[in-house]
């Protein structure tokens, strides 16, 4: 038995069959047939935010660690438990490491095989052993009078200016009220 096709059913079944090969391919590939790729993505980031990147080396690295965020972003979202949602920005392409150091005044240790830094310390106070066991700055003058806050709640406040009224006095000698 020879089975006959005529003309009207073989091409609408030929572009169905294109359209089911097309669509399978990109359910494989895991993303849409509009989505950029991570290198589209990162290139219209970089043209976004105005970054350029001394060789094709710092290039890779740069694009591996925007796709390592992205990848994060995508998948915090994903999640749904945030109020929130995650997104790129001028920062996409850093670290967190990089990002910490360069923004937040975060310096990590540098790891050596002493406990002694060969760095100056920035603590004048360092080497000072002959220290007294407590000080009263009362009787030293750095306190001033008691103030009444009232009810505001703003403790909080009424600290930090002591603190600094006091150290004003440690350090210049003069005890001024705020």
């Amino acid at each position: 038995m020879v089975l006959k096709f005529e003309k009207s059913f073989i091409i609408p079944m030929f572009v169905i069959i294109i359209l089911v090969i097309t669509c399978a391919s990109q359910v494989v590939s895991g993303r849409s047939m509009h989505e950029p790729s991570i290198v589209e993505k990162h290139e219209q980031w970089m043209a976004q935010h105005g970054r350029t990147y001394k060789d094709e080396l710092e290039k890779a690295m740069r694009l591996n660690i925007f796709k390592q965020n992205l990848e994060y972003i995508e998948k915090a979202n994903k999640e749904g438990n945030r109020t929130y949602k995650l997104g790129t920005n001028e920062f996409s392409d850093l670290t967190n490491e990089e990002f910490r150091a360069s923004y937040t005044g975060y310096n990590r240790p540098v790891p050596s095989v002493s406990r002694q830094s060969s760095r100056p310390s920035t603590f004048k106070y360092q080497n000072v052993t002959d220290v007294p066991t407590s000080i009263d700055w009362r009787e030293k003058g750095a306190v001033t009078h008691i103030k009444d806050q009232g009810q505001c709640g703003s403790c909080w406040a009424f600290s930090a200016v002591a603190a600094v009224e006091g150290i004003t006095q440690i350090t210049r000698g003069k005890l001024i009220e705020l």
